[in-house]
């Protein structure tokens, strides 16, 4: 079975130039560094297929997975994504 994705998939990102360089491809010396390889989420945006929606890095929940944080910032991402405390199950 095929499934047909409607719209595009929204990417939050905490970083705004990341957005900006995605959208606007300029060549620059600040942007020479980024590797031919991952310029294809380019061709995506451009496309309609992924859309970068800017996310303030405190409401970033993907960093309780790549990162330490204080506890509270974890504890504020956790109940975000809904993980519970083992003890409370």
């Amino acid at each position: 079975m095929e499934l047909k994705q409607l719209g595009a998939t929204v990417i939050q990102v905490d970083n705004k130039s990341a957005i900006e360089l995605a959208k606007n491809p300029v060549n620059h010396e600040r942007s020479k560094h980024i590797d031919v390889r991952f310029y294809f989420i380019r061709d995506h945006v451009k496309e309609g297929n992924v859309k970068l929606v800017h996310v303030a890095s405190r409401d970033q929940v993907a960093d309780i997975f790549t990162k330490p944080l204080p506890k509270v910032l974890l504890d504020k991402c956790k109940k975000i994504i809904g993980m519970m405390d083992g003890r409370s199950i």
